[in-house]
Formats: structure tokens, sequence, C-alpha cells
């Protein structure tokens, strides 16, 4: 599995092709697409840096385990494609109970 950081840089990249390519709308797509991925990434390292600290780290894993389901679940979905509305749901909507 690459690293978010591989995973942010291919996006970017390629959201720059786009933009050169002239499909300014697939280059904002994709635009979107890093900036909930940073807010997620940030999310998780605030997460992990406040786990740090807790004594029950089973709920800081839990909740890492989360973000990066959504991570996941992200990615794959805006590699397939998918529209900034279903993207902005995964970002900021946790799996069901």
């Amino acid at each position: 599995m690459a690293s978010p950081a591989a995973a942010l840089r291919r996006i970017i990249d390629a959201a720059l092709a786009q933009l050169v390519a002239g499909e300014a709308a697939e280059a904002e797509r994709s635009a979107k697409a890093v900036s909930a991925l940073v807010r997620a990434e940030r999310e998780l390292a605030e997460l992990e840096a406040a786990g740090a600290a807790q004594t029950d780290d089973e709920d800081t894993e839990a909740a890492s385990a989360e973000l990066r389901r959504r991570l996941a679940l992200y990615v794959g979905a805006a590699r397939a494609g998918a529209v900034p509305e279903v993207l902005d749901r995964i970002a900021i909507t946790p799996a069901p109970e």
C-alpha cells in the first residue's frame, strides 16, 4: 500500500495534468479530494497525538481504524470518479454504530 503522501502526490499531479489539459472540472474534483484527504490525515494525526496521552488505547485504536477506513474509502471513491458530494459525505460521515 502506498503512503498517504505518495497517494496525495499522485492526485495532485493528476489534477495539474487535468488543469493543463483544460479539464477544469476534473481538476477541481481532484483538488477537493486532496483537501479532504489532507483534512482526514490531520484529524488522524491529532487523534493519534491525543491518544498517546490516554490510557485507554482501545478507544484510540478504534477511532484510528475508523479514520483509516474512511480515508481508504475516500481514495477508492475519488479514483473511481465519484462526484464531490459523495466524497464530502465520505469525509464527514462516520460508520454506523
